[in-house]
């Protein structure tokens, strides 16, 4: 169970890739689908909206179930607080069926969940029990949930990125040149959180040191009012080299990775982002920051360079590094090309699969006692 793009996201990206994936041929897969046909910006409303569509996603849920009669549910577990709760609630119905179940964390908000009290507490904790065994992003993942208390077995399946991203890269990597300034490229939900504001204030900066950045800004508004906010401030800040192209998709969106030369995504808290993957495969240079999993992907100046969240002199350092040593930059990017072969979907895949032979030897022994 998960959603399909559009809209573009994270746990789309995963659950396209896992489906597409010839590992889960030796399974009997049905997929459920729970994509919202709203806008990412709703994503986490506790509105009328978004309780039609989780309305909707149960019934999906139970006559799947009841029609199909799983013996292993996969749910992807969302990070706000009404995407949690509705995962809960599919993993209730699954396991209603006899389905043994496992819930994989996606999302680096799920910390915020952790960290509820009372009722809002009794909730979150209600709703892990649901699942038998839980997927976790990345290590860095693993000791939240286990002094959380969770005590269903926990391991570790990152994030991945569709197979056709390498296709389309080819070999996009011998054509990166070391001597023009970097081209930025900026692909997310565009907000707060995802550091675009800290961005535009550090090419301001930069520009008055002497070092002109251009930036393509690719992405929905994270929130309401978000990416019109991004955007009025690179108009205050007088950036004429900042393009923002809203969302894109397909090859739009990888013409754009091979017009760029590095990738910035300053964000706050993550998972382990797509985009990461799909920029190593294009054979860009990447600067973030290291929230969530990235750390298990992005290793500081060995395949990337890592900057503290809200730390813009960091971050103009950062910048400047890649603009004043090519070389440099065209090593990280050469790396980072070669390190997402850990990641491809089919070894992500594998992951998953043996997370479900798992389940289905302990149902085995089960129904043997």
């Amino acid at each position: 169970m998960g959603p399909l793009p559009p809209p573009i996201g994270g746990v789309e990206t995963f659950t396209q890739a896992l489906l597409e994936s010839p590992v889960l041929a030796r399974f009997d897969v049905r997929h459920c689908d729970i994509t919202k046909g709203r806008p990412k910006d709703t994503q986490g409303r506790f509105d009328a909206g978004n309780f039609v569509w989780a309305t909707r996603h149960f019934a999906r849920m139970s006559r799947a179930v009841t029609g199909f009669d799983p013996d292993v549910a996969y749910i992807a577990i969302s990070g706000s607080w009404s995407g949690f709760l509705r995962d809960a609630g599919l993993g209730w119905i699954a396991r209603r069926s006899r389905a043994r179940v496992i819930g994989h964390q996606h999302a680096g908000d799920i910390a915020d969940q952790l960290a509820r009290r009372g009722l809002g507490g009794r909730l979150v904790r209600g709703g892990f029990a649901q699942f038998h065994r839980l997927l976790v992003l990345g290590e860095r993942w693993r000791a939240p949930f286990v002094e959380y208390g969770i005590t269903q077995p926990i391991e570790v399946c990152p994030s991945t990125f569709r197979r056709e991203v390498l296709e389309r890269a080819g070999d996009a990597i011998r054509s990166r040149r070391a001597d023009t300034l970097p081209r930025l490229l900026f692909v997310g939900q565009v907000g707060r959180r995802k550091g675009i504001l800290d961005l535009l204030d550090s090419l301001a900066r930069l520009r008055a040191n002497g070092i002109e950045l251009s930036l393509t800004v690719v992405g929905p508004a994270q929130a309401p009012g978000e990416l019109q906010l991004a955007f009025e401030h690179a108009q205050a800040l007088a950036l004429d080299t900042v393009a923002f192209t809203g969302p894109l998709t397909g090859e739009p969106l990888y013409d754009q990775f091979r017009r760029h030369d590095a990738f910035v995504l300053p964000s706050y808290n993550e998972g382990i982002p797509a985009v990461l993957y799909e920029a190593g495969a294009f054979g860009l240079a990447v600067v973030t920051t290291p929230v969530g999993g990235i750390p298990d992907l992005i290793r500081d100046q060995v395949n990337g360079l890592l900057v503290p969240p809200r730390d813009g002199a960091a971050l103009d350092a950062a910048l400047a590094r890649l603009a004043r040593a090519p070389e440099e930059r065209l090593r990280y990017a050469r790396q980072l090309n070669q390190d997402i072969a850990a990641f491809h979907p089919d070894r992500v895949a594998e992951r998953v699969a043996n997370a479900v032979d798992a389940e289905l030897a302990l149902a085995s022994g089960h129904s043997a006692r």
